[in-house]
Order: structure tokens, then sequence, then C-alpha cells
């Protein structure tokens, strides 16, 4: 994928996209995701991991892990991104930007199928590389729904 400029500059869209890549493979490598795509195909805005339920022991037909990835603006901003899982009667997303809910950009967003409303809570991540954010987000996932 080209850049916007010359060697040695930074491009949100090109870097955003490599995390992407590399969250993708991440992914792939955990033994609960049966499968991962990214959209769109040229320049990744997100990435989404079919979970299979039956090895993640889900009582959930089908369940998805929809992954957002912004790079920032500039190469000293923090990322601003989102893991969310779905399955139909769950949803929890573990997010990183602004957030009115809460005072600090990590936060736990969780809705249940008995209502439309969200709930927050505040979190911290160990790192903000991409792939250690995998990791550190599936292990949070595994925990919270089993």
């Amino acid at each position: 994928m080209p850049g916007a400029g010359g060697p040695g500059s930074y491009d949100p869209g090109e870097t955003s996209h490599r995390a992407l890549r590399g969250i993708q493979r991440e992914l792939e490598r955990h033994p609960a995701i049966s499968a991962v795509r990214g959209f769109p195909s040229g320049a990744y805005t997100r990435v989404i991991g079919e979970i299979a339920t039956d090895r993640a022991e889900i009582d959930a037909e089908t369940a998805t892990f929809t992954v957002s990835w912004f790079a920032g603006e500039t190469p000293e901003a923090p990322p601003e991104f989102s893991f969310h899982y779905s399955d139909g009667t769950s949803d929890v997303g573990w997010h990183h930007h602004p957030q009115d809910h809460v005072e600090e950009w990590g936060h736990v967003q969780e809705r249940s199928d008995e209502t439309d409303a969200y709930t927050y809570e505040p979190y911290t991540l160990s790192s903000l590389n991409p792939t250690r954010v995998v990791w550190e987000v599936l292990s949070r996932w595994e925990t919270r729904v089993n």
C-alpha cells in the first residue's frame, strides 16, 4: 500500500492498516478464533474475527470480535481502538478513546439483551502495542464470558 509522503513520512491510514494486519495475524493464532477478515480489502479500517463457539464454550450459535484501530493523526498521538465482542445476547467492548461516561480513555462498555443501555467501567492496559493489546483483551474476554 503506497504511503502519502516520502520515506520517513507518517501516514495515519497506512499505520492503522499495518496495525490491523498485525491484529489479524494475532487473532488468527488464538484457539477460539476460527476465521478473520479485514475490511475493506485494500486498506483495513476494521477486522472481524469469527469465534468458534464450541471451542470457546459459549452458548451461542455465532459470535464475533470486531476490531477497529486508528493510529492517530501524528506518531505521538495515542491510538484509538475498540475490540467489540457480540454473540446475539451479549455485547461487550474494550475501548480506548475519549468517552463522556468515564474519565480515562480505556473503558469497557457492556450491554445485555435485557436493555439497550450500556454500562461503562474504566480499565487500563499494560501496553498500547496492537499485538499485545489483542492478547490482553482476549484474556479479559475469556475471563468475562466464562
